[in-house]
């Protein structure tokens, strides 16, 4: 009987990987694509004209870096304006944003509306009630530094008709420490292996983070910045593949930000984002169905977004499910004195170690992939590749917190890496 429960469950893994397996096919294509050049665009024919957006409540820090990235674009200074959005005008973000030409400071009225949604809802509005004229948004935390040709490689994009864009976003710390390191190189594994055949095929990419704009038109028809969940990028994400926006990705665009160095900081950042997740696909679903079922244009991406993590889960529940049967069938063994207990140990130790070692080899593959932009020392390369199972294993932790925890607020990030542009 041991040993048919043992074999019937290896009969279950297998069904239940291969079916992980068929789900995967449209992630494989995607990874396959990823390690080819990246699309190039044409050179623009009309330089237009963006305002930059910058929440940066508390943020004298690091802003000045940001600022001066922004002075240094190879790009027309007449046509760049920036938004410091802060809550006080006693903020010191003040004092250094005043030295810099083009530059506005916003003081929020709202306080009591939390969010970075709300902030650039207020200032958008504001933009919109003066009677400025942009020709598209760029929306950058404090801490992000631009590249100089940022401004003018996605200009080529706005050109080409692309409403909305994003950029290659590279990490300023690499090197502080394993945690810093993993959760940069979760954003390269979806600049990569995600947004780069995204951006070929599809022609809807998943916006993360910032270094992104988006059209005026599409504010101008919202009245406003209407994201507001704790995810407001992946909530612009379905917006836009629902109303088939047309977006991409521009690897060619960098900028950087800072990742954070501590497991309580990035434990408390994640649970943001699976909360915000699971909120934002829970208020598009409908409509996502519905658009996939009455509207024929894009429905490759927008099945991909019903789909959701479906097909990472479903490979990762068989492989962590296995292991936790094949586990605990060994301990009942072991007590029933079962000579076959053996061979379930040896099946869960195999199991496990599979699951360790397909997570270091993806962690190496994307390093490799990206080893034309990282910064990074060896060592660190080394103990990101060895402990990024660990990083991603913590999601399922966090993903249990997040089913239990009914509010989940934002919560600012305080940012201290200073760096300059790359040149």
């Amino acid at each position: 009987m041991y040993h048919q429960i043992f074999h019937i469950g290896n009969i279950v893994f297998y069904i239940l990987l291969a079916i992980s397996f068929v789900l995967l096919i449209q992630k494989i294509i995607y990874h396959i694509v990823g390690l080819f050049p990246a699309k190039k665009f044409k050179e623009a024919k009309t330089n237009h004209k963006f305002a930059i957006l910058i929440p940066a409540r508390n943020e004298s820090k690091v802003i000045e870096g940001l600022l001066v990235s922004i002075e240094e674009q190879n790009y027309d200074k007449d046509l760049i304006k920036t938004f410091v959005i802060v809550e006080s005008e006693d903020d010191p973000t003040c004092e250094i944003a005043k030295r810099y030409k083009n530059t506005e400071i916003f003081v929020r009225k709202h306080l009591e509306r939390k969010g970075k949604g709300y902030a650039l809802d207020e200032v958008v509005t504001h933009i919109f009630e003066t009677g400025e004229k942009f020709d598209a948004f760029f929306i950058f935390d404090a801490d992000n530094i631009l590249d100089k040709n940022y401004i003018k490689e996605m200009n080529k994009t706005f050109d080409e008709g692309y409403e909305i864009a994003l950029g290659y976003r590279n990490s300023k710390n690499w090197n502080d420490g394993w945690i810093a390191s993993a959760s940069a190189l979760t954003f390269s594994m979806i600049n990569t292996f995600q947004n780069k055949c995204r951006s070929r095929f599809t022609k809807n990419v998943i916006i993360s983070g910032t270094g992104f704009y988006v059209s005026s038109k599409i504010l101008e028809k919202l009245g406003g910045w209407k994201f507001f969940e704790l995810t407001e990028d992946y909530e612009l994400s379905l917006y836009a593949t629902i109303n088939n926006v047309k977006a991409t990705y521009n690897e060619y665009a960098e900028f950087y930000d800072e990742q954070p160095t501590k497991l309580k900081v990035s434990w408390n950042q994640r649970l943001r984002w699976v909360k915000g997740y699971s909120n934002v696909t829970k208020k598009y679903k409908k409509k996502l169905v519905k658009s996939f079922l009455l509207d024929k244009t894009n429905r490759l991406c927008k099945f991909e977004y019903i789909m959701s993590i479906l097909p990472v889960v479903s490979l990762l529940a068989t492989s962590f499910l296995y292991t936790a049967f094949t586990l605990v069938l060994a301990i009942v063994g072991s007590i029933l004195k079962q000579p076959e207990c053996t061979s379930v140990y040896v099946a869960c130790a195999i199991s496990t170690l599979v699951i360790y070692l397909f997570f270091v080899a993806y962690a190496f593959v994307m390093f490799l992939a990206e080893r034309k932009h990282i910064n990074i020392t060896f060592w660190h390369k080394v103990s990101c590749c060895l402990l990024f199972p660990i990083y991603m294993a913590l999601y399922i932790p966090i993903y249990i917190q997040s089913m239990f925890k009914k509010n989940v607020e934002w919560k600012p990030i305080e940012h201290n890496v200073q760096m300059s542009q790359k040149n």
